[in-house]
């Protein structure tokens, strides 16, 4: 006879196992939020920020996909938001943890003789649907005050949007670019089994696990990419906002999965129902699938919020609207190249600020200037900004791939020091190279936005630059002239490598350390 387990009894087991201190949950790096449930159920929540400012239309960018995943994944760029704001930004909420069967049982009555802390499988994405109104029913009679709300309007519990999935599971704005790009946003020093359930004895033993275990993503969110794949509310397409439309999108892996399938860009489409015509068909459920939620609220909750996204629409669609893809996407092609051209100072002065974090040399800031001089008119220079802004990003890229060179050499010689004064400059090192490699990625973001003739004919110059440069030192008369030649014939060989991570960049869409890193030290 199978032994069930009381709602009150599962909630008590359930809560006394995932029951956090204050200390560890500042830890995780994200507000909190608890709503409250039926039998004494909780369902905590972590608060996702988006970048791009508090405004109606504000969000921020991102490229959703793996450009190794060919049509299952195709890399797309897209602007998330969230229903919620403050003084500085936009965000939404996401559950901690999948759903357990003790939360499913609570809302929906439905007992289980599963352990209550084992996340909720076997349900389909209508049963789903079902259960967050339940959830949202009872959270607006008895907790209300915790729910949320956009201005006067209160949020409601509802599945993510592949969007919203993909961007908490890359870890949000709690990582740095070259991390969020990365299959996973864990620290590549320790092992995926830390983080994440997958197949296999050094993990899941091929058996579903208990939420909460292992250690959180940057933002919190637990057992985010394995476990059990989670549902989505979003439509599956091959590229996410446009084509035919066919089953629902459910991401990450579970316990079946294989180690090296456990990305951040996984999604699969699952039909809404299974079966054949001879045989009949009935609601997809699988032991593999379950879910977690998002709080989130309406666009348009109110004549105050209407009337702030009528009168933003005009300012908004001309300015940083019209670069969206949104915009770009019927845009003509007079449009498109102007997009470019309004961006060039704003990349000068990007220039800058990375020429100033990188403590480049004066002679690029010299050159930086006389770019600026060149954009005044926009529109007849509009070419020319391009190639001028080109080759300024090409030298201070390559600047910035010899000093990642020198670092990675010196750290591996004295990485496994025995002195203490040694370990310490090992320090020094590894904290240049993490800063270095953040500039890296952000120079080589800059790099991508440019044409890429710009771009291919500013290596093309610096590589002759460099050329002649060595010429002159070779003839000068100067003591240290051969220490120069050496200096410069170097740099002269590590300009392709520069290019080549380039032209990675430019075809997959993702920042590669790893890449970096190997082609730097050798």
């Amino acid at each position: 006879m199978k032994k069930y387990f009381s709602v009150s009894r599962a909630c008590a087991v359930f809560m006394s196992a995932l029951s956090l201190s204050a200390a560890a949950a500042a830890e995780q790096g994200g507000d909190e939020l608890v709503l409250k449930g039926p039998g004494d159920t909780r369902f905590e929540f972590v608060k996702v920020k988006v970048n791009g400012g508090s405004g109606p239309y504000a969000g921020q960018s991102f490229t959703m996909g793996d450009p190794t995943g060919t049509f299952r994944t195709p890399p797309t760029a897209i602007v998330i938001s969230g229903g919620f704001s403050d003084s500085e930004n936009r965000y939404f909420y996401m559950s901690k943890y999948e759903i357990t069967e003790a939360q499913y049982s609570a809302v929906t009555g439905k007992e289980s003789s599963k352990d209550p802390q084992l996340p909720v499988t076997g349900v389909s994405w209508y049963e789903v649907q079902q259960f967050t109104d339940q959830l949202n029913r009872y959270v607006y009679e008895h907790d209300l005050a915790s729910m949320p709300k956009a201005g006067t309007y209160p949020g409601f519990v509802r599945l993510p949007t592949e969007e919203e999935w993909e961007f908490a599971a890359r870890g949000g704005t709690a990582v740095k670019a070259t991390v969020f790009d990365a299959d996973t946003p864990y620290d590549e020093e320790e092992e995926l089994a830390a983080y994440e359930w997958f197949s296999g004895p050094s993990s899941s033993h091929n058996k579903i696990q208990k939420v909460g275990k292992l250690k959180p993503n940057p933002l919190g969110l637990y057992d985010m990419l394995g476990n059990v794949q989670e549902m989505t509310s979003s439509l599956y397409r091959v590229e996410y906002y446009q084509g035919r439309s066919g089953g629902f999108a459910a991401r990450g892996g579970h316990y079946l999965t294989e180690e090296e399938d456990m990305v951040s860009s996984r999604r699969t489409e699952e039909p809404f129902y299974l079966g054949t015509a001879e045989k009949g068909m009935k609601p997809n459920s699988k032991p593999t699938l379950g879910f977690r939620l998002v709080i989130s609220a309406p666009v348009m909750t109110d004549n105050k919020a209407i009337a702030e996204l009528e009168k933003n629409w005009d300012s908004y669609r001309r300015g940083i609207g019209s670069k969206t893809p949104a915009a770009l996407s019927v845009a003509d092609t007079a449009t498109k190249e102007n997009v470019s051209a309004n961006e060039a100072l704003n990349r000068l002065d990007r220039i800058g600020k990375v020429l100033e974090e990188a403590g480049l040399k004066d002679s690029l800031k010299k050159e930086l200037e006389g770019t600026r001089s060149a954009l005044l008119d926009m529109v007849k220079v509009r070419r020319k900004a391009d190639e001028d802004s080109a080759s300024v990003w090409v030298k201070i890229a390559c600047e910035r791939g010899m000093y990642l060179s020198h670092n990675l050499k010196a750290y591996e010689i004295v990485k496994d020091a025995p002195t203490e004064k040694l370990r310490k400059r090992a320090e020094e090192f590894a904290y240049n190279l993490e800063s270095g490699f953040e500039n890296y990625g952000e120079i080589m973001t800059e790099l991508v936005k440019l044409p890429d003739d710009a771009v291919l004919s500013g290596f093309e110059r610096f590589s002759k630059d460099l050329e002649q440069d060595i010429q002159k030192a070779s003839s000068g008369d100067k003591s240290n002239r051969e220490q120069i030649v050496k200096d410069l014939t170097e740099q002269s060989l590590r300009v392709e490598i520069t290019k080549k991570h380039y032209k990675h960049y430019r075809e997959h869409k993702r920042l590669d350390v790893p890449l970096w890193k190997t082609d730097y030290l050798n």
